[in-house]
């Protein structure tokens, strides 16, 4: 076979002739683990329908021994079951005060269920009702509203406009015969039986109503604002904002014009007074009675006001 070919040709041909054959053979190797590692597709669906069917077995034996207990979503009745077992609605009566999830099929009760679980189904019912708040207004406006008096608001406002109120009360009080009285909401400075200034907070602006004629400021270097119409501010119908060091100057002005009207002497050897206050966190300014705190319901048929210890007992109001 091989008689017109020489030695070294014929080992070369059987020496790649043993070289593919072990080339094929490890290719049928791998090819054998490939098909171990990964079983074909039908075997794999085979496989996993039999776990699925094993697994619904095992359920649907554990459903016949046991009842599901519904979770209770929303009760939309607000009357408490009685403490009677005898008295508790039956499941049909149940099932009523439960709103469902529409994805949620009927659940019957076995008659099987022990009477026990039956109890424990009410009691947690029961707990459920009792808990209940009051249903929200239709707009849902419901909120704390925090009634700050003029102390109070002066105590939480920035340092600098507690400066400019502490210089203008005092060049206030310098003239003899001005008193001052603190209300709610605003501090009156009289000269006998007649008002001539009120400071009032609004906002974050320290601001003082004086009784001059508004019209009369007009084309002046005084920018005030005319509140006449207003039934509360018919003796004191101008007010002014005070924003600077320079606006506590006009307003110091002004009063000056004012109290000349009524010949007031300034009073002699009368020492400043720090006015200052600290500030204080509501909490403390709401136990220090300066701060009402009301709980407000905006809707006319629920509009209800709990009203804050300053207002006494602390007791339901109706507006």
């Amino acid at each position: 076979m091989f008689g017109g070919l020489s030695n070294g040709t014929i080992t070369a041909f059987l020496i790649t002739l043993s070289v593919l054959m072990a080339l094929l053979l490890v290719f049928f190797a791998l090819e054998l683990a490939k098909d171990k590692a990964n079983p074909p597709k039908e075997a794999q669906e085979e496989e996993q329908e039999q776990s699925r069917l094993s697994q619904e077995q095992e359920n649907s034996d554990a459903n016949s021994q046991r009842v599901e207990v519904l979770p209770v979503y929303t009760i939309q009745s607000y009357e408490i079951v009685d403490e009677d077992v005898s008295d508790c609605p039956s499941q049909t009566q149940t099932a009523e005060v439960l709103q469902e999830p529409a994805q949620q099929s009927e659940v019957i009760r076995s008659e099987s269920q022990p009477q026990q679980q039956d109890d424990s189904t009410m009691q947690a019912l029961k707990k459920g009702i009792a808990t209940l708040m009051p249903v929200e207004d239709e707009t849902g406006e419901m909120g704390v509203r925090y009634d700050r008096s003029f102390t109070a608001k002066l105590i939480q406002s920035d340092d600098q406009v507690k400066e400019w109120y502490s210089e203008i009360k005092n060049h206030l009080l310098s003239y003899k015969r001005v008193r001052a009285r603190t209300s709610w909401g605003r501090e009156s400075f009289r000269i006998g039986k007649d008002c001539f200034a009120r400071v009032v907070i609004k906002g974050k602006t320290l601001c003082i109503l004086l009784a001059i004629i508004p019209i009369s400021c007009n084309d002046t270097k005084y920018k005030i604002e005319d509140l006449a119409d207003l039934p509360s501010c018919k003796d004191t119908p101008c007010l002014y904002r005070i924003k600077s060091n320079r606006r506590v100057t006009y307003a110091k002005e002004l009063i000056d014009i004012i109290l000349e009207e009524y010949d007031a002497q300034l009073a002699k050897n009368r020492e400043a007074v720090d006015y200052y206050m600290p500030y204080e966190g509501t909490l403390d300014l709401i136990k220090r009675r300066l701060i009402k705190r009301r709980i407000v319901a905006k809707n006319k048929d629920f509009l209800t006001i709990i009203n804050s210890p300053s207002d006494g007992d602390g007791g339901i109001g109706v507006a």
